[in-house]
């Protein structure tokens, strides 16, 4: 992702759980700065275990998608379970890759 205002290339850690054809990702407050800079500019670039993904993201503002989202890495992360019990982890961010086809791939 790049930089809303510089459009310099942006580099952020979160948490993912990959899917078929898509990436979801979480972490941070309800609007963190790499999610404003998704907001502005969706193409992204995800690199998980060194393998690059290209796509485009969007950050899910539907409340029950979002919710639904966090229940998947309350399933995968011991850490959002742990933050769950303790009324945590109910308004971080969720986002929505949708990856680009591999160079090479038809349609079906």
């Amino acid at each position: 992702m790049r930089g809303r205002r510089s459009g310099e290339p942006r580099t952020t850690t979160v948490w993912f759980v990959a899917e078929p054809g898509r990436i979801l990702l979480t972490g941070g407050k309800e609007d963190p700065q790499w999610c404003r800079n998704l907001r502005a500019d969706g193409a992204i670039s995800v690199e998980i275990g060194g393998e690059r993904f290209a796509g485009h993201a969007r950050v899910v503002e539907d409340p029950a998608a979002a919710s639904a989202i966090r229940d998947r890495f309350v399933r995968k992360y011991w850490l959002a379970r742990l933050s769950r019990l303790f009324g945590g982890y109910r308004s971080s961010v969720a986002v929505e890759v949708t990856l680009a086809p591999a160079p090479g791939a038809r349609s079906a």
